[in-house]
């Protein structure tokens, strides 16, 4: 079992997953914070919720009393940015990424799983960002 991000809108105290594995993502986070703190941009750090993880590795069995879903706790209580913030950061770290070719990782280069990830992410921040909503990544194992 991996550990990876998903990447997630709050609308009207809703989420919405795209329930795709963004592994490249996550694998590499630390590279992409640098690039973003380079670039002075927010760390993509900054806008990963481990709800559903501390969740499902935790000690806790049960939801609290009238949440049914991981996801409506991280509505309530998780780490959220604004949609336009989002999509205005993640179109210039892929434009960074693009320009200067950056390599991700020793061995195999992850630098086309990346680029597909943020165009994926980029796509569902607007869908968002077009309805006043929030953006994350969720931390997902």
């Amino acid at each position: 079992m991996s550990t990876v991000l998903w990447a997630n809108y709050l609308v009207d105290g809703v989420v919405s997953s795209d329930e795709s594995d963004k592994y490249a993502l996550h694998e590499h986070i630390d590279q992409l914070d640098e690039l973003c703190r380079d670039a002075g941009l927010a760390p993509l750090s900054d806008w990963c919720d481990s709800t559903d993880l501390a969740f499902n590795i935790g000690d806790e069995d049960e939801l609290p009393d009238g949440i049914e879903s991981t996801d409506e706790l991280m509505a309530a209580d998780g780490v959220w940015t604004d949609a336009g913030v989002a999509v205005d950061a993640l179109e210039q770290l892929l434009a960074l990424i693009r320009d200067k070719n950056i390599a991700f990782g020793d061995e195999d280069n992850a630098h086309d799983d990346i680029v597909q990830e943020l165009e994926e992410s980029i796509a569902y921040a607007q869908e968002a960002a077009a309805v006043n909503g929030k953006f994350n990544f969720s931390v997902v194992m």
